[in-house]
């Protein structure tokens, strides 16, 4: 978005997409400066998919996020005609993650697709998603299928599986990654003595340019029932952040968070650590998006 000109009383004309739009600010905008970021609109107000971290646009004066609260984004998404449920909003979430664009007809679509999965929805509408940004077509059953290679199923297919092993075959997986953007996904397992002590899911997410974004690593300990989530955020190749869940006692979670940040500390790495509920972090973390206003008006 640029900022063209000033127009007096706190008005300006800016240029989105090559449209022109006036904006009402509170804040002093200075014609000339841009920004770049995804933006929709609907019912005059402009929403914002900023495409740099928040904490780049500090300290600067020409021009103002506020992050958007809940009932102003479930208030957005009626005004796209899309139910204001967290299924919405999950998708909507997974929009900005993905980087595509805001298409209200696609996220019916897709949120009518997911209810159907039963006890699923959640997982099921991430990976809806992300076969749309790969362009890619799959079945019911096929979709089933990718939930279960990737462990997303209920709790007791996942124990059904694990009394009962058999040898491992990932078609749905391998047609999902054989698109080489987005998502790529790569189920694991830690072996002794050729017994499984462990399994997971790592997840690497890649932009349109193929650099990584975040790597995901979902880890299931079986002797223990211990479950271990990392969600990890990298910037220009560089690990900046990592979020993360032990599905031990609060107590248990900073003592690991303490112990990772001691370990990155005496190699000279700084890292922030953030701990956060399983469900901020499972499946594509893009329950950890948020959304920003620019205090304005089209």
């Amino acid at each position: 978005m640029r900022i063209i000109s000033d127009k007096g009383g706190g008005k300006y004309e800016g240029s989105v997409a090559g449209a022109r739009v006036t904006i009402t600010s509170a804040s002093r905008l200075k014609p000339g400066s841009t920004f770049t970021a995804a933006i929709s609109s609907k019912n005059g107000q402009i929403l914002l998919f900023p495409n740099q971290p928040l904490q780049d646009f500090a300290g600067q004066e020409t021009f103002k996020l506020s992050l958007l609260q809940n009932d102003q984004l479930m208030s957005f998404l009626q005004n796209l005609g899309l139910p204001a449920d967290g299924l919405s909003f999950h998708l909507l979430q997974q929009t900005k993650q993905l980087g595509m664009k805001l298409d209200a007809s696609l996220l019916n679509r897709l949120h009518n697709l997911a209810l159907k999965f039963n006890g699923k929805e959640k997982r099921a509408a991430e990976l809806l998603m992300i076969l749309s940004k790969k362009g890619l077509d799959f079945s019911e059953d096929e979709l089933l299928s990718l939930l279960s290679e990737l462990g997303w199923d209920d709790e007791a297919s996942q124990n059904q599986k694990q009394e009962n092993p058999s040898k491992k075959d990932y078609p749905a997986l391998s047609r999902l990654n054989s698109v080489k953007n987005s998502w790529q996904f790569f189920p694991y397992e830690i072996t002794q003595n050729q017994k499984t002590l462990a399994q997971g899911n790592t997840g690497l997410l890649f932009d349109d340019n193929d650099r990584l974004q975040i790597l995901n690593l979902e880890c299931r300990w079986l002797s223990s029932s211990h479950r271990y989530l990392f969600c990890l955020e990298y910037q220009s190749g560089i690990c900046k952040k990592i979020r993360m869940n032990f599905s031990g006692t609060s107590e248990e979670n900073e003592r690991l968070a303490n112990k990772l940040d001691r370990l990155f500390t005496s190699i000279g790495k700084s890292i922030a650590i953030e701990l956060l509920p399983s469900e901020m972090i499972e499946g594509t973390a893009c329950q950890t998006q948020d959304f920003y206003s620019f205090g304005g008006q089209v």
